[in-house]
C-alpha cells in the first residue's frame, strides 16, 4: 500500500496568487520573460528567469543569476507574497 506523507511547501498568498502565477519558464524566451515581468513585477518568472534582472550579455547560467533567483524567492517569502503551507 502507498504511504502518503505531508510535506512543507511554499505557495503564493491568495491575494497575489494571480499576479505571481506564470506559465512554465521554458515557454518564454528571455526577451518575452522581460516583457511579462515589466507588466507584472510579481510574476514568478522573476525567479524562474532571473537572468532578466541583468544585462542581456549575462548568461542565464551565470552563478550570480542563481544567487539572484534565491534572493528574489526569499524576498517573496519575507514580504508575505509566498507563504509556508
Amino acid at each position: 500500500m502507498a504511504e502518503i506523507k505531508p510535506f512543507v511547501c511554499i505557495r503564493p498568498e491568495e491575494s497575489v496568487a494571480a499576479k505571481i502565477a506564470a506559465l512554465p519558464y521554458d515557454v518564454y524566451s528571455t526577451s518575452e520573460a522581460r516583457q511579462v515581468i515589466e507588466k507584472e513585477p510579481l510574476s514568478f518568472l522573476k525567479v524562474d528567469r532571473a537572468e532578466t534582472c541583468f544585462a542581456e550579455e549575462i548568461s542565464p547560467y551565470d552563478e550570480k543569476v542563481y544567487e539572484k533567483a534565491a534572493r528574489i524567492l526569499e524576498e517573496y517569502q519575507d514580504n508575505g507574497n509566498m507563504i509556508c503551507d
